[in-house]
């Protein structure tokens, strides 16, 4: 039973036993299958990652070629940068000199037609200034604006050596009456001379500015035609004259010599005036005003102070005489008191009566008699209190006294602070005049800004003449006044200690000192 039992099963499950081999089997097929298909895909995968790590290896090689040629190109770069710079700089640096040697030569081509001699301008001027135009006409071509210019300058280098060897030409000239005269001018430096065709004139040729375009020539007398025969010929004894004619033009005024250092200046102060401004005038009107006031209110004050000071010296002479007993004047007796107790005859009382110290002596005797009058039935003296009072009434006369003495010294501070400011308000407004003209003719000509500046500057002179002497005489007179004034004051002490002594009261000896102090 078992057995057919276990061989049922047997037969049952041989299918299922053959379908498990069989599946078995195709597992295991499909395990080689994906083994071999692993090993394929990990072979594949092996092949690629080795080609990735090639061309890894590729790209690394070309980004370290591409990093040393983006450094190169760097470095290239600010190679560049930097000559670009350089150029910039140096671009900028010849702008700047061309800029620099353009304006030296601008100011070379306008310097030199203001500087030749009169003469000369029938010779270069037309040529000179129609370079200039052409060089301002081509501004925006520096090569033809410098071109142009350095042929102005090669222009003033010929007529240099023209005149160094001696330049000779047919030209004008102004003669007599500043009618043109038709001659020869013969140029050797700075010396320039001119014989007419008809012999009749000849001389050195002014460097003045005539406004004619000719110069003006200074006839010579008793030369006898050496010029026209030298100016001829070449050969022979000339008058040379480095100063442009000047020289010979002063010798001719001054026939007798030349005028002293002082004398010059005061002739140079003279020509100066000549280009004062209106400005410059109304400066040195209102400085001579001050002077005349503060110079005669000095000179009186000087008379007046010497005249006090001889009756100041008298009048202590007297009071020298009385203060020995004060109550020896009489103050019932007005004649009495007005001559020092009868000591002083009538001119030496004239004499002391302009001194300041008579004044305060006649308000203090005053001051005594007005309150001995009013005590006469006791007559007990001066009281500390009258005392006091009188010495109030001094200090008084002193302030009228010192105010008499220094009446008028302002204006001598006017002067002092005032003149000064005055020239100096002047002297700007005449530079500032200048320069406005200069600006608006847009040329610098030393010629043209010297006189006006000159002339300017004479009303800070005038205004310094004012201030300076003003300020000696302010100091002089006012040591005076204050040694006076000192005087004053010790009279006052003693004539109130004099007083106290004398005119003793029950009440006044204690208060003496300090009335005093």
């Amino acid at each position: 039973m078992i057995h057919r039992l276990i061989l049922a099963t047997a037969i049952a499950l041989a299918p299922a036993a053959n379908a498990a081999e069989q599946a078995l089997a195709a597992a295991r097929d499909s395990v080689k299958k994906a083994g071999a298909e692993f090993l394929s895909t990990k072979q594949e995968y092996s092949d690629l990652r080795l080609g990735l790590y090639r061309e890894v290896n590729k790209l690394d090689d070309e980004v370290l070629a591409l990093s040393k040629e983006l450094r190169t190109l760097e470095r290239d770069e600010e190679l560049r940068t930097s000559k670009v710079r350089s150029l910039e700089r140096e671009v900028e640096t010849r702008k700047a000199d061309f800029t620099y040697a353009s304006g030296v030569l601008n100011q070379y081509a306008k310097a030199i037609v203001t500087r030749i001699h009169p003469a000369e301008s029938q010779l270069y001027r037309s040529s000179i200034e129609s370079l200039d135009q052409k060089a301002t006409a081509a501004t925006g071509d520096p090569a033809t604006e410098i071109a142009e210019r350095i042929k102005i300058v090669e222009t003033g280098i010929k007529r240099l050596a023209a005149i160094a060897g001696g330049q000779r030409f047919d030209g004008k000239a102004l003669g007599r009456g500043g009618q043109a005269v038709e001659g020869t001018l013969f140029l050797a430096g700075p010396a320039v001379l001119f014989a007419s065709t008809d012999k009749s004139l000849e001389g050195v040729a002014s460097a003045a500015d005539t406004g004619a375009g000719l110069p003006a020539v200074i006839p010579l007398a008793e030369t006898n035609g050496t010029i026209a025969k030298a100016i001829e010929s070449g050969e022979g004894e000339v008058p040379l004259d480095a100063t442009g004619g000047r020289a010979i033009e002063a010798a001719i005024k001054n026939p007798g010599g030349s005028h002293g250092g002082a004398m010059e200046h005061i002739a140079l102060f003279g020509d100066i005036a000549k280009n004062m401004m209106f400005d410059g005038w109304i400066a040195i009107a209102v400085c001579v005003l001050m002077i005349l006031v503060g110079w005669t209110i000095a000179a009186r004050k000087i008379i007046y102070l010497n005249s006090i000071e001889k009756g100041t010296r008298e009048f202590i002479r007297q009071w020298g005489l009385l203060s020995s007993d004060l109550t020896a004047l009489d103050h019932g007796d007005k004649r009495n008191v007005s001559s020092l107790g009868g000591k002083a005859d009538p001119a030496t009382q004239a004499l002391i009566e302009k001194s300041p110290l008579y004044e305060i002596y006649h308000i203090g005797s005053d001051e005594i008699r007005h309150r001995l009058e009013q005590d006469r039935t006791h007559k007990k003296g001066l009281t500390g209190r009258s005392i006091q009072a009188i010495r109030a009434a001094l200090d008084a006369g002193l302030v009228r006294v010192q105010h008499k003495l220094t009446d008028g010294l302002v204006y001598l501070t006017i002067s002092i602070a005032g003149g000064p400011y005055v020239g100096l308000l002047g002297t700007v407004v005449g530079v500032m005049i200048t320069f406005a003209l200069i600006a608006k003719q847009g040329e610098v000509d030393v010629n043209a800004i010297a006189p006006g500046i000159a002339s300017a500057l004479l009303a800070t002179v005038a205004g310094l003449v004012v201030a300076i002497p003003a300020l000696f005489v302010y100091s002089y007179l006012n040591n005076r006044i204050k040694g006076m004034v000192g005087e004053i004051q010790v009279f006052i002490d003693e004539f109130v200690a004099k007083m106290a002594e004398f005119y003793q009261g029950s009440d006044n000896a204690a208060s003496v000192s300090k009335v005093i102090e």
